[in-house]
Formats: structure tokens, C-alpha cells, sequence
């Protein structure tokens, strides 16, 4: 496990190198006084890749344009899942999550230092308590792994393993984000009302958002 551990903050790392010197090239661009859309728009086909792919949302339905986003469509019923809760021990399902909305949060894991803490932020932040959504989150790493996980980061929430990436694949996550591992999750949110349908889907290169921002990319007091 350290192994991969190690090698997943290898590439993290390259990837936030080639991010920060396309960041460096644009200032320049914008100094020089001399930038043309055609530079500008290399520069962010160069940042995007370097990011690993990802898609940005359609504002007015909350639907992925990226051609990776291959789960249920915004307004659609949830497909049914049935995996291990390792904070309580106990088997959840989509049934387990009516009567409440529910944010799934689908992220690279244990490898990933920013997706944990970014599940412990929306824990301690509140701001989804205060609207009334309960966090679930999904990795694709083994119960075992997660669980010392969430002692480590002092996950209370939900935290849900899918090793058989079963749930991950019927919700279009694997890849989808972050750094596009396509063996498992990248750094996606999904919306559910309180009948299990799908109310918002968003991706992101980035793999930690902030509190705020997420709510206010839901349409959501932030």
C-alpha cells in the first residue's frame, strides 16, 4: 500500500508543478500586454491537461458536458448500491439515505491526503448540516485502508468502500475528476433529494473545493 501511496504523490506532485508553471506562463502573458485569444486559450488547454481532464457543469441543469461523465442523468432516480460503511460497520444502501438530502462524495481516497481532509472540512465546516444534506462519501480502496483513514482524519460521517468499484462504475465516477484514474474514483459530487433523484453532478480538476464554494456551485446559501 505505501507503494502506491508513494507513486500517487509522485504524479500528484508533477501535476502541481505543471499546473504552477502554466499559472507562471499566463501572468507573463498578461504583463507582456501582447496576449492573443489564441495564446490565452493554449494556455488553458495546457493548465487542463496538466489538471487530468474533467469537465465543467452546465449552469442551468447542473448535467457534465465531459465526455468521461457516464453515470445517470440529473433528474433521474440513483442506481440502488449496497456497500459497507466502514465508520459504523454497517451495510448502506440508497434506501438508507431517504427522507433526506444526501451528498455523495466521490473521491481517489487514502492515496489522496486533499480528499480526505476534504471530506473532515465538510464535516467540521456545518454549512451542509445547516442545509439540511447529509454527507456520504465513496472510495474505491479496501474497508481495511478506509478505516484507518478515518481514524487518521476523524471522519464520523459516512465513508463508504466499493474495492469492486460495483457503485462507482453505475455512477459514472471512475475517472471522473481529479487526476482520472480510470480504476477509481476521481473528485465528484452528486446531489440526491429525499427520494434518492438526482438534483446536481459536478466534477472537478481540483481535488479539495472548498466548503463555501461547493455549496454555492449547488445553487446553495453558502
Amino acid at each position: 500500500m505505501s507503494h502506491r501511496i508513494d507513486d500517487k504523490q509522485t504524479r500528484r506532485a508533477e501535476r502541481l508543478r505543471q499546473e504552477q508553471q502554466a499559472r507562471r506562463r499566463e501572468r507573463l502573458v498578461r504583463r507582456s500586454g501582447y496576449a492573443t485569444v489564441g495564446l490565452v486559450a493554449v494556455t488553458l488547454v495546457a493548465l487542463a491537461v496538466a489538471l487530468g481532464g474533467g469537465g465543467e457543469s452546465n449552469p442551468a441543469t447542473g448535467a457534465m458536458s465531459s465526455m468521461s461523465a457516464s453515470g445517470p442523468a440529473v433528474g433521474t432516480r440513483a442506481p440502488a448500491f449496497e456497500l459497507t460503511d466502514v465508520v459504523s460497520g454497517r451495510r448502506m444502501g440508497l434506501g438508507s439515505l431517504a427522507g433526506r438530502r444526501t451528498l455523495l462524495f466521490f473521491s481517489e481516497g487514502v492515496g489522496c491526503q486533499a480528499c480526505m481532509i476534504q471530506v473532515a472540512d465538510l464535516q467540521k465546516s456545518g454549512r451542509l448540516r445547516g442545509a439540511g444534506i447529509s454527507l456520504v462519501s465513496v472510495t474505491t480502496d479496501a474497508p481495511g485502508d478506509l478505516v484507518e483513514a478515518a481514524k487518521q482524519y476523524g471522519i464520523r460521517t459516512p465513508l463508504l468502500a466499493d474495492p469492486t468499484t460495483r457503485m462507482s462504475s453505475a455512477y459514472g465516477m471512475l475517472g471522473h475528476g481529479g487526476m482520472g484514474h480510470q480504476t477509481q474514483d476521481g473528485h465528484a459530487f452528486m446531489l440526491l433529494d429525499s427520494t434518492g433523484r438526482i438534483v446536481w453532478h459536478r466534477a472537478y480538476q481540483e481535488m479539495y473545493v472548498k466548503p463555501g464554494r461547493l455549496l454555492s456551485d449547488m445553487g446553495l446559501k453558502a
